[in-house]
């Protein structure tokens, strides 16, 4: 008989949290992947046979194991086989090209590499892999999801085959592991130079949980699983924390998609009763503003979730319309995943003007420019303490040391100003912000207000060079397809609500802007991009192909 939820053991890791479930809930689902289901006992049984084949394989506790896959079922178990022998996953993006697939893995040397993608072209597949082995000399195997590669690669039923058949030594299976013990490296963006690996601890899952059940569930509110898609890329804390982690955790059902395709998203949540969807605003816009929505029956789906950008007002007061409650946060990888929140039942001045209120399982300040803790009204740097914080950028002392502060707190580099009600507004990043005529100006404070004007639909600011006032602002502008706008029409615009130093020098109207793999805006390529119109004299050049 299997004891009470409450009275089994205190899971220190997601692998542990799916062994409870598979006790308490053997039958509940908790994955689904096109045609596969799979409820929490057998895919506990499953996450066992994975890791003993990591075992088999000679993988040691703290040793490294690449995965370049899409979302589906077989990454979740070799990250929870990794968990389950305390070995340290590390994604990798399929839309990595082959340099950054060289740089991560020459980096972080892994001694094993399994490849979850059938190629289209296979000559093309078995060059790629040749050259990933020769970029880490750590690797002592890979393994595909098709077909072997003699003389390179084993294919993965081989490899399961290999655990199942191995009389595995005790000595291989780690001794007891610790919240605080490693658990993935996760690669930076690389948007202001190369990659940086982040390397997240087991409580950064159970962090990520945490605060994002504060803004999920009310106090004294019973809690409810979720069934939510994952289509967010493998190699971002969203994807392994906020979707599978926080699922997993309270015994949710995840849907597997193998990237996001919004026309198909619709029929998904019509036929698996989702009940929460996340993503980034620009994802849920792609989604809710199809044309052939009404034909589909949403009525399951319960809360729209999003972070790492603001979420367009008119939107959500269309999604309002359809009852549904929202979850928005901010976060970044390095401090957990999710570092503010709002609550249940916020308002959409909140949603919209705000990124929350820091969470209570992590310790926040925000400093100023001058070294004091800001108070209401003041901007200053959010700094984070807690167990979810990153532990180290591997293999990078120096810039490790140069991300906490002598007492111990992360630097986020992301620059607040806190409200009177204790909420944070986001004003932008040190990197960001530039100085126009002595004053210090925050590109977040613009696109805010340019992003009300009735044709545009985002709006991103960077800094460019000036001989008179050392920096000025330039906008990049995207307007809505249905509504007409002109330059002048908005610096008139900005010019009655912004101060005359914030008002952008230039506004360029844009079909898209530029995005990072994580779905965020690529301002260093911006700013490259008005670097050369401004040495040019152009008046209108194309912006650099969007990357989705």
């Amino acid at each position: 008989m299997n004891p009470p939820e409450d009275r089994q053991p205190v899971p220190i890791t997601l692998a542990d949290a799916v062994a409870r479930h598979a006790r308490s809930a053997p039958d509940a689902e908790a994955v689904v992947y096109g045609e596969i289901r799979c409820g929490y006992s057998d895919l506990d049984v499953q996450v066992d046979r994975y890791a003993a084949a990591l075992r088999a394989g000679g993988v040691a506790r703290g040793e490294r194991i690449a995965v370049l896959s899409t979302p589906r079922p077989e990454f979740l178990l070799t990250l929870l086989a990794a968990m389950r022998i305390g070995a340290v996953w590390v994604g990798l993006n399929p839309r990595y090209q082959l340099p950054e697939l060289d740089y991560v893995l020459g980096h972080c040397q892994p001694v094993l590499l399994v490849s979850l993608g059938h190629a289209d072209d296979m000559e093309l597949h078995k060059a790629k892999l040749r050259a990933l082995s020769a970029a880490a000399a750590s690797l002592r195997g890979i393994v595909t999801l098709g077909a072997a590669v003699p003389g390179l690669a084993t294919s993965l039923d081989a490899f399961l085959g290999a655990g199942d058949a191995a009389a595995v030594p005790a000595g291989l299976a780690p001794p007891p592991l610790a919240r605080s013990d490693p658990a993935v490296i996760v690669y930076t963006s690389g948007s202001t130079g190369r990659p940086k690996g982040a390397v997240l601890p087991h409580a950064t899952f159970f962090h990520s949980h945490a605060a994002l059940s504060e803004s999920l569930f009310a106090a004294g509110d019973g809690r409810r699983a979720h069934r939510i898609i994952c289509n967010l890329p493998v190699n971002h804390v969203g994807c392994l924390a906020d979707v599978c982690g926080s699922a997993l955790i309270e015994g949710g059902t995840i849907v597997f998609m193998d990237g996001f395709e919004p026309a198909r998203i619709p029929a998904v949540i019509e036929r698996e009763r989702i009940t929460m969807l996340g993503g980034l605003p620009l994802m849920h816009q792609q989604v809710f503003e199809q044309s052939d929505l009404a034909r589909f029956d949403l009525s399951s789906l319960q809360v729209v979730a999003w972070g790492g950008a603001a979420m367009p007002r008119p939107l959500l007061e269309r999604l309002l319309t359809r009852g549904y409650r929202f979850s928005m946060h901010y976060g970044l990888t390095e401090g957990g995943s999710i570092n503010s929140v709002s609550a249940p039942g916020a308002s959409l001045e909140f949603l919209t003007e705000t990124i929350g209120r820091p969470d209570h399982d992590h310790d926040y300040r925000v400093v100023t420019a001058a070294g004091a803790f800001a108070g209401s009204g003041e901007v200053g740097e959010i700094q984070i303490r807690g167990a979810g914080v990153m532990l180290e950028y591997f293999g990078d002392p120096q810039a490790t040391r140069a991300a906490f502060t002598d007492d111990g707190w992360l630097k986020t580099g992301d620059l607040v100003e806190i409200r009177a009600d204790g909420a944070w507004r986001f004003v932008g990043r040190f990197g960001d912000m530039f100085k126009s005529g002595g004053y210090n100006v925050y590109p977040r404070e613009i696109e805010l207000a340019l992003e009300k004007h009735p044709s545009i639909a985002a709006a991103a600011i960077v800094g460019v060079p000036d001989s008179r006032y050392d920096e000025v602002g330039w906008a990049f502008v995207v307007a809505k397809p249905t509504v007409a706008t002109t330059e002048a029409d908005l610096k008139a615009y900005a010019s009655e609500r912004l101060a005359n130093y914030k008002i952008p020098k230039r506004f360029l109207l844009v079909k898209a802007l530029p995005v990072l793999p994580v779905g965020k805006v690529d301002k260093r390529a911006l700013r490259a991009l008005a670097l050369a119109i401004a040495s040019a004299g152009a008046t209108d050049t194309p912006l650099p192909a969007v990357t989705r």
